[in-house]
């Protein structure tokens, strides 16, 4: 049986507890995975992100999932049971819309809902041993597909049939105004006139509406095209003998031509007739090929859009791929829960709003798959939708933002509409220019502030630091201690201890941070000291040889 909530969940914290799920960090499981995680454990939180990587390099284990062997998962699940710690998981930086290189590639995207499904596996075979239902796994909305924070002077661009990527940029062009307007562009807002007679600037969406035109144009010129070469082989052979277009044109009556050409031994004719029926055949599969292309990409007003701009694109490749991969968490005992984060405004979809409005998209996919295929009624598939997708709101990654003119009070003000649907929140610090995850206070993403809201919403989920960015002091356990000085949290009061001060948005004690000190399971197994821990967990104390149990002069 499956709790809804985790079984770790401490019932005397307040409503400040964010679900009773304490702040948690993340950790990359590169390297030693049982290893970093005891390590992680030390740093005293209640909630560790085990994050998983993307390359598989043998010469060096990166984290990835299949680099992470049956004991080692048995190993971390058995180390977070005993220290009450809980899981979530961060998938591989596959693209769920299938980025790749300088395309999106249809091929890029099933081999990330590959990917993502063995996170998901791992996720269930934690919820199962752990009998905590709906694990989290944070899973990028979007990667390596460029978006468009700034449209007034670049558009990032997909071909809808190759997938290839193209930019187009506000420029000045001496094309007569008519011209432009020919082409469906409308002044005031696709081009704008200059102080220079004749000369005017065009804006990228209005170079992305000319593309399409020269496109539209493209396919009716090779329709045009299409009987280019058969209509003149049809003068050939008209010609040649005695005969019509009608007759040519009817498989009949080409019968009959060849046969008199044969009987006639007219090679010059076989030959042509051979030359039509070829092209006749290639014409006709190209304008099959071009009725298809422009049914396809025609829009309800009759405009040809085979350019979009990649956001509109990432967004429908991605939502077809969560909802197949929210199938397969429903499908799990567990059911894990995916939680959808945005990425940096120079990705697609790295709006917190445009992640949000994917979520709820996929939400109502995966509703409509769950009546469909498992005969669900639509209330109850609306709720299992509901569980099972959910946001992950960066706070770093919408502090980015600022180079594109945001300001704090806009950044809030996000959270008011996106906030029913946040699930889990990553916390970071940066300048608003690079995704540095530095430690909260570093720099000048409005964290603090943002908690507060989040808090004043009676938001319920769960806060994970993402504060590895200072390798030099010791990336995540410096990371950590370092944000929970900027959360306002005391952490030296008359010695180092991490005693939470009242006053701040946590306003709890020490066990809502780091969780039960040195948990009753730990002293009936261990002890009351860590040098009974296996050294290859990383907890033997300094200058003790492995497998020493005590301290101290050994006794001679």
């Amino acid at each position: 049986m499956y709790g809804d909530n985790l079984s770790f969940e401490h019932k005397k914290f307040n409503s400040m507890d964010f679900g009773s799920y304490g702040l948690g960090s993340t950790m990359l499981l590169a390297g030693n995975p049982v290893m970093r995680t005891n390590t992680a454990i030390n740093w005293g939180l209640q909630s560790l992100e085990l994050s998983m990587g993307t390359q598989i390099n043998p010469q060096q284990r990166t984290g990835h999932i299949d680099q992470i062997s049956k004991i080692e998962r048995e190993e971390l699940i058995r180390l977070a049971k005993l220290n009450r710690i809980n899981l979530s998981l961060h998938s591989s930086h596959h693209c769920p819309a299938g980025g790749q290189g300088n395309q999106i590639s249809e091929n890029a995207r099933l081999n990330a809902i590959r990917e993502h499904k063995k996170v998901i596996d791992f996720a269930d075979q934690i919820g199962r041993s752990m009998k905590q239902k709906h694990i989290p796994v944070t899973i990028h909305s979007v990667e390596q597909i460029p978006g468009n924070p700034d449209p007034q002077n670049l558009v990032y661009a997909v071909n809808k049939e190759t997938g290839g990527l193209k930019t187009f940029e506000k420029k000045d062009v001496t094309y007569p105004k008519e011209h432009l307007i020919s082409m469906g562009l409308k002044p005031g807002k696709d081009f704008l006139e200059t102080k220079n007679r004749g000369v005017y600037t065009v804006l990228p969406e209005g170079f992305l509406k000319m593309e399409n035109r020269e496109t539209q144009e493209s396919l009716e010129h090779a329709r045009a095209m299409a009987s280019y070469h058969s209509d003149l082989y049809e003068q050939q052979i008209l010609g040649m003998i005695n005969t019509n277009k009608e007759e040519l044109r009817s498989e009949r009556g080409r019968a009959r031509i060849l046969e008199e050409a044969r009987r006639n031994r007219m090679s010059d004719l076989i030959q042509s007739l051979h030359n039509y029926e070829v092209h006749k055949k290639r014409e006709k599969r190209t304008r099959a090929d071009l009725t298809n292309l422009e049914r396809k990409y025609t829009d309800k007003y009759g405009q040809l859009k085979m350019f979009d701009k990649t956001d509109n694109f990432a967004k429908e490749k991605a939502k077809k791929s969560f909802i197949e991969l929210g199938m397969e968490a429903y499908n799990k005992p567990s059911k894990p829960m995916i939680v959808i984060e945005q990425f940096s405004p120079d990705h697609a979809l790295g709006n917190p709003k445009q992640t949000a409005e994917l979520v709820k998209d996929v939400r109502r996919g995966l509703t409509n798959e769950l009546v469909k295929k498992k005969g669900l009624s639509r209330n109850r598939a609306r709720k299992e939708a509901n569980n099972i997708i959910g946001m992950n709101y960066d706070i770093g990654h919408a502090n980015m933002w600022k180079k594109y003119g945001k300001t704090d009070k806009e950044i809030l003000n996000e959270i008011d509409e996106i906030y029913p649907i946040v699930k889990y929140v990553h916390i970071s610090d940066n300048f608003g220019d690079h995704d540095t995850h530095l430690p909260t206070g570093w720099g000048n993403a409005p964290v603090n502030e943002a908690m507060k809201k989040l808090k004043k919403k009676g938001w319920k989920g769960r806060p994970m630091l993402e504060t590895w960015g200072v390798p030099e002091y010791g990336a995540n356990a410096f990371g950590v201690s370092q944000s929970l000085y900027g959360l306002n949290a005391n952490l030296v009061q008359g010695g180092a201890n991490w005693e939470m001060a009242g006053g701040t948005y946590f306003e709890t004690g020490y066990s809502f941070t780091t969780g039960p000190i040195l948990p009753d399971i730990n002293f009936q197994t261990y002890g009351a000291g860590f040098s009974g821990l296996p050294y290859s967990t990383g907890a033997q104390i300094g200058g003790r040889r492995p497998g020493e149990q005590f301290s101290g002069t050994p006794m001679s």
